[in-house]
């Protein structure tokens, strides 16, 4: 005869098998004071994931109704991969599998939901790594639609005919490094500025970073600024960025000072995300505020004026004095 203990523990069992621990449904909250801004909010927008093969995860995505009325969403799963083209990120590949695709090993615990305003929705996200993966990287965006709910039971007339529904899309970027030896290869390819000669303490420095290896790096480092004498006078922090594999990536800072007159030089210094290795490179410029060269060419030339006047005057006295 079974036990009321032993049942217990069968149920629990039992429950462990259906339910398996680390999976956890889809939840709704109300927010208080949401503030009506006719869009919706997803979090995070980038997930970063170490894995080995074989291995489950499980990450939280949120999203949150700010439109002022009920909408519909709608989440999709489409690889993306990165650009040769300067200043494009990334390309979303629709239907298309991308060359490190992850898209058939992450699976959202639903796809379709209703939000009022002011709800915020908890999805859990589940990422599989197949047993066979090898050592690189892994990547897939979780793409969130909305549209407006659509009132099957409205009269006809209080339907606007002609209207376009716009459907938004906001993705969240998945990237999985599976774990082992993988194809780390990188550098910091160009560093400019868009002038050599500034009017204003206003400028704009880019970079373009080239990975040629088989998994997604994070570049970071600084930038620093030194007058004539050789003094730094400011920095630029550059915070870590991805740069997707057998792609390229541009990236602007911008630098604004209250006061500049003179040569400068900036030098950056970029770690190329791997293996501690820091590339180096510089540029020169001059700011010459136009106000302050005014006034110092006005200046000059009140200089030499003065100076031919007392030339003059000097000529005239002499001359006058030696002739009595």
């Amino acid at each position: 005869m079974i036990t009321k203990k032993a049942t217990l523990i069968l149920l629990i069992v039992v429950s462990f098998i259906i339910c398996p621990v680390g999976v956890r449904a889809a939840q709704i909250e109300n927010l208080s004071n949401t503030p009506i801004a006719g869009d919706y909010v997803i979090g995070p927008g980038k997930n970063e994931l170490w894995m080995d093969p074989g291995k489950t995860e499980v990450r939280n995505l949120t999203v949150t109704n700010r439109y002022g009325k009920d909408m519909q969403f709608k989440i999709e799963i489409e690889d993306f991969k990165g650009s040769k083209v300067p200043g494009e990120n990334i390309v979303l590949l629709g239907t298309e599998k991308g060359p490190y695709s992850l898209k058939d090993f992450i699976h959202p615990e639903t796809t379709d939901f209703v939000l009022q305003h002011g709800q915020r929705i908890t999805i859990p996200i589940t990422i599989q790594v197949p047993a066979d993966a090898q050592p690189g990287g892994l990547y897939a965006s979780v793409i969130v639609t909305a549209q407006p709910v659509v009132d099957v039971n409205a009269p006809a007339d209080k339907v606007v005919s002609g209207n376009l529904t716009v459907i938004s899309r906001l993705a969240s970027l998945f990237f999985v490094r599976v774990n082992g030896q993988a194809d780390e290869n990188g550098q910091l390819q160009q560093f400019t500025a868009d002038k050599h000669f500034y009017s204003q303490p206003d400028i704009n420095f880019n970079t373009l970073y080239g990975n040629t290896g088989n998994v997604y790096l994070d570049p970071y480092g600084y930038i620093e600024l030194k007058n004539i004498l050789g003094d730094k006078i400011d920095e630029i922090k550059i915070d870590p960025y991805f740069v997707m594999p057998d792609a390229v990536r541009s990236k602007d800072f911008n630098l604004k000072r209250p006061f500049m007159f003179g040569f400068y030089k900036a030098n950056i210094f970029l770690n190329r995300g791997y293996g501690n290795i820091i590339d180096e490179k510089n540029i020169s410029f001059w700011v010459l505020p136009w106000k302050v060269v005014l006034v110092c060419l006005v200046g000059l030339v009140l200089i030499i004026i003065s100076a031919i006047s007392v030339k003059r005057w000097f000529s005239n006295n002499f001359e006058r004095k030696s002739k009595t």
